[in-house]
């Protein structure tokens, strides 16, 4: 029986830098994907159709689905859509659905799982990942803002907007934390060390970073009253009505550009710290 399905999107290259100058990235794909499956955990990685034949052989737990098209259309590359991938995973019946980013790797014995699944039946689990420089390294920083596991029951999922936001593209993940705070569906962080993760330097595309944020701020703009019980305070909520102004006017050019990105920065923190309001360790 399949208790947890997650979807993800597999690259079909990836590179990682290594602690002796190497490229680890090829080692740690493969550690990341043989990593997700377990008894009771099923997985699924959804991608455009022109990708599967550079995936090269994956493990056999690990089912295949076509995108839909229209990432490249919107961020400039080939991807697949949030919506589409948690959808997938919602097919499966399985009672707790997800998003696994492909370059975690979950080291989670028997016990941390069935903990993850429970609570993941009652509650939106966003898990933060630890940093790690090398495969064998024990131990390392959580990275607070982001989410690269995220558990929810299957019932939530179809509660969730997600249009236009994107697998490797920023903000979906603190989206979908918003959109259930908004509807006051129970959000929980988790941080865990078993959710692991290659560091790396970020390479953020600034103009689909930009993009898709101006998608989140599309999706809160009819719900803008609904931010004050949330209690966010008044730096958030006037930061948020900045990007509600200008966000449909990035293009228009500087300063408007650099604006909202030193605006999204700070109201991505706010979000953070909404979230963890409600957070807990799984040892």
């Amino acid at each position: 029986m399949t208790e947890v399905a997650l979807a993800t999107s597999i690259p079909p290259r990836m590179r990682r830098p290594g602690p002796g100058g190497e490229d680890a990235g090829p080692a740690w794909r493969t550690a990341c994907l043989a990593s997700w499956a377990a008894p009771g955990w099923r997985v699924v990685t959804v991608n455009p159709a022109e990708e599967f034949a550079a995936l090269g052989a994956l493990p056999p737990e690990i089912g295949t689905a076509n995108a839909a098209p229209g990432v490249a259309d919107v961020y400039g590359r080939a991807g697949t859509w949030v919506g589409d991938a948690l959808a997938r995973a919602v097919s499966t019946g399985a009672p707790v659905v997800g998003l696994v980013n492909a370059d975690i790797r979950l080291d989670l014995r028997p016990a941390r799982r069935a903990a993850l699944a429970e609570r993941a039946s009652r509650a939106m689990l966003v898990c933060n990942r630890m940093d790690v420089g090398h495969a064998a390294q024990a131990a390392g920083p959580f990275y607070r803002y982001g989410y690269d596991l995220v558990l929810m029951p299957r019932e939530m999922a179809g509660r969730l907007a997600l249009d236009g936001f994107a697998l490797g593209v920023p903000w979906w993940d603190y989206w979908v934390v918003l959109d259930a705070l908004l509807q006051d569906l129970p959000v929980q962080v988790v941080q865990c060390d078993g959710i692991r993760h290659l560091a790396h330097p970020q390479a953020w595309n600034q103009p689909a970073w930009r993009r898709a944020l101006g998608v989140l701020m599309a999706n809160l703009g009819p719900r803008r009253a609904a931010l004050e019980r949330l209690g966010m305070g008044a730096v958030a909520e006037a930061v948020a009505d900045l990007l509600l102004a200008i966000a449909p006017r990035e293009t228009e050019g500087y300063p408007l550009d650099d604006m909202m990105t030193v605006a999204g920065t700070r109201f991505g923190i706010e979000i953070v710290r909404l979230a963890e309001r409600r957070a807990w360790r799984l040892d």
